[in-house]
């Protein structure tokens, strides 16, 4: 459903609510006083399964800890996976553990989430650990009145908690808690950061995608730190498409190819072939369709060959290539290996395959 609705919102397909909702609505309940705060002692970690790396039985003195909570389900999380691996072997000598902590709810089984362990943590780098309860989930991000996912706390070398909030942060927070410099005050900072980071994020609703590129240009001057952050890149992307810059597009597409290729992150070339396949400014410019193609192909490496989100993206990249037959192919195997909404979704949509087929055996005859 998550890959559905991302699928289908960046292809323009989910349409605007119509009309207003006029019955009054209830006072929304009062949020329960947070009962773990930054400063605590950080409460046990306990797992019933260790997916990679060893048990963490307790946070040792002199040695910092991330403890970052997540889901199969949640596609933020998924996207600060590569980064936060790449914190891990950044940080590994400073004596930095990352905890990729995950609680059994409906639909983030022991089965999903050791799956995705065992296609990716190898090159993640960093431990992961399952909770077929939600004692942990409850001891920490109950306590701490935390709702959302992904959410991490660092824990500094004297097993107290530094830090509650997004991981896309860590890139400012860790060095100054591994280095025993982390003060009231910074804390202080990172609410203000957060304030610019949805001023950009606002930006995006603009209709000139200068005033975007503008703004996230001053936010990355001003926190050079923070230009990793990975929920810029469709963003930046789809600007500059918009724009029709198309050799900066070709050039900042390439580099995250190639990033997503050595991080084994298929969510970033979807990033790219999405923007590149589906938003009309890039389908209509032929010039973008080799570099739509490649990413695709990336894409499909990366997730494998039953994919059917990668499956549908490289359908879309070969019929923009002029492949039609190629594209009806793929995609056919992507309705294939789809199931539920998305299915009937790419379904919808690779049917144009034929119709545009059939359209210009009209015009040959």
């Amino acid at each position: 459903m998550r890959k559905l609705f991302a699928l289908a919102m960046l292809a323009g397909l989910v349409a605007p609510a119509s009309g207003q909702d006029t019955k009054p609505k209830a006072d929304p309940p009062k949020k329960p006083e947070a009962t773990l705060k930054i400063g605590d002692k950080a409460p046990p970690v306990k797992a019933t399964k260790w997916l990679q790396g060893a048990e963490v039985k307790e946070f040792a003195a002199g040695k910092t800890y991330v403890m970052e909570f997540w889901a199969t389900w949640c596609g933020p999380c998924i996207v600060m996976m590569p980064h936060m691996g790449e914190l891990q072997s950044q940080y590994k000598d400073k004596g930095v553990t990352f905890i990729g902590f995950s609680a059994k709810d409906p639909n983030n089984t022991l089965e999903k989430v050791q799956a995705l362990v065992e296609k990716r943590g190898p090159k993640l780098g960093y431990t992961f650990a399952f909770a077929d309860n939600r004692e942990t989930y409850d001891d920490w991000m109950k306590a701490a009145g935390q709702g959302g996912i992904p959410c991490c706390f660092v824990v500094d070398k004297a097993g107290k908690i530094a830090y509650i909030g997004h991981p896309m942060y860590l890139d400012v927070v860790l060095p100054k808690v591994v280095d025993g410099k982390w003060t009231e005050g910074d804390r202080a900072g990172i609410d203000a950061i957060e304030k610019e980071v949805e001023a950009v994020f606002k930006a995006t609703g603009d209709k000139d995608p200068e005033v975007f590129l503008k703004a996230l240009r001053e936010f990355e001057t001003k926190h050079p730190e923070l230009a990793a952050i990975p929920y810029f890149h469709s963003a930046r992307l789809g600007s500059l498409v918009k724009m029709k810059k198309t050799d900066e597009v070709k050039k900042v597409s390439e580099a995250l190819i190639a990033k997503a290729l050595k991080a084994d992150d298929v969510g970033l070339a979807n990033t790219v072939t999405r923007t590149l396949v589906l938003f009309p400014d890039a389908t209509a410019n032929k010039d973008l369709h080799p570099t739509a193609l490649k990413s695709a192909e990336a894409g499909l490496k990366l997730a494998g060959e039953k994919d059917p989100v990668a499956l549908f993206f490289l359908a879309e990249a070969n019929f923009l290539s002029g492949d039609k037959a190629k594209a009806k192919e793929l995609g056919a195997k992507a309705v294939a290996n789809a199931e539920g909404p998305l299915k009937s979704d790419i379904e919808t949509r690779v049917k144009r395959y034929e119709e545009e087929k059939k359209e210009e055996k009209k015009e040959q005859k």
